[in-house]
């Protein structure tokens, strides 16, 4: 933002950054990049061909392109046909469109309006809400699961990929995904590292639906495990990956998790934590806003510095060896079992 903006100006910008949020999330829901890519290559479209194709109603389709296009998502020619920028290709399902429509789900986007009476009651502004906590909503509601995951799912794939780059998997056998969801992780490692065997372990229902992904790519080196992290981990393995799973917990939950990697791993084995880490002092901060957000939906869990995360590895029997950048505001925490 232009800091030689008067103040009033900055905080109506601030305060817009609503409008532009759902225009792409509404965008990913309506399927808009489908619509204009076909087998990779451009296919620019009308507002009426756009709005004949979603069931929409051309003007105000159009309205919604311009502000698309304004915000440099879109391109609009002579013809009035538009097509996507390279900023708009992040709207394709392959990239992170599913996580455009995750953060504008109705379920994902409603509870942000009991954050005021959350802050003063002491709740979390999801079940306030909804009457729920969040992965109790998800349990009960299918539809709105199949868009959590599809969208974590979306990040995941960056992230997966930056770790198989970063990290040096040469000398591990055994990888153990903690809490692994869909497979992402274990599908990502095991194509760029063909010598790796990989074991998710997750609740019974997601681990079905990895280990059905697993048999439809062919990766027998890679199985789903029904279990749970608070519960002895498979035993063994020379790397334990806990993505964006100890953010999820308070200290305590987060201690019990971080504990049972410590418990099953090889004498010379690594933990890597994947999760954003709070910057000191007052400054813009993605893994702050994910901290508020974090607020939002999962009470206990909250964002951490580098000085917290050594104070859970030290209680859980870990030392943190090294942190490197993945993706954005993403780092990876590596930490071996500290000497007693």
């Amino acid at each position: 933002m232009n800091d030689d903006l008067p103040a009033d100006e900055r905080f109506l910008r601030l305060l817009g950054g609503k409008w532009i949020t759902a225009a792409i999330s509404t965008a990913a829901r309506l399927g808009l990049a489908a619509l204009l890519v076909e087998d990779d290559a451009a296919r620019p479209q009308t507002a009426e061909q756009i709005a004949a194709a979603v069931g929409g109603e051309p003007d105000a389709i159009d309205r919604l392109l311009r502000v698309l296009a304004a915000e440099g998502l879109l391109t609009l020619d002579d013809a009035g046909r538009y097509a996507l920028t390279p900023l708009g290709d992040c709207l394709r399902p392959a990239r992170l469109g599913d996580l455009a429509a995750l953060v504008g789900a109705p379920f994902m986007w409603d509870p942000w309006s009991a954050l005021p009476d959350a802050l003063r009651a002491g709740e979390t502004a999801f079940t306030r809400h909804m009457g729920t906590p969040l992965f109790a909503h998800l349990d009960a509601t299918p539809a709105d699961r199949a868009v959590y995951h599809r969208g974590v799912d979306a990040f995941t794939r960056h992230e997966a990929r930056a770790l198989a780059k970063t990290y040096d998997f040469a000398a591990a056998s055994g990888v153990v995904d903690v809490g692994g969801g869909l497979g992402t992780v274990c599908v990502e490692l095991a194509r760029a590292w063909t010598h790796l065997h990989l074991t998710l372990v997750d609740r019974p229902e997601v681990a079905r639906a990895a280990a059905e992904r697993f048999a439809a790519d062919g990766l027998d080196r890679c199985r789903a495990v029904a279990g749970s992290f608070f519960e002895p981990l498979p035993a063994g393995a020379d790397a334990y990956v806990v993505k964006h799973v100890v953010h999820n917990w308070d200290d305590a939950d987060a201690t019990r998790i971080l504990t049972r990697c410590a418990e099953a791993m090889a004498p010379s084995g690594r933990v890597l934590v994947v999760e954003g880490i709070l910057l000191p002092g007052v400054r813009p901060d993605a893994t702050r806003l994910l901290d508020l957000e974090m607020l939002v939906l999962r009470g206990p869990g909250r964002e951490r510095s580098k000085n917290e995360y050594r104070a859970l590895f030290r209680a859980a029997g870990l030392k943190l060896l090294t942190t490197a950048p993945l993706v954005g505001s993403t780092r990876l925490l590596v930490a071996e079992k500290r000497l007693r």
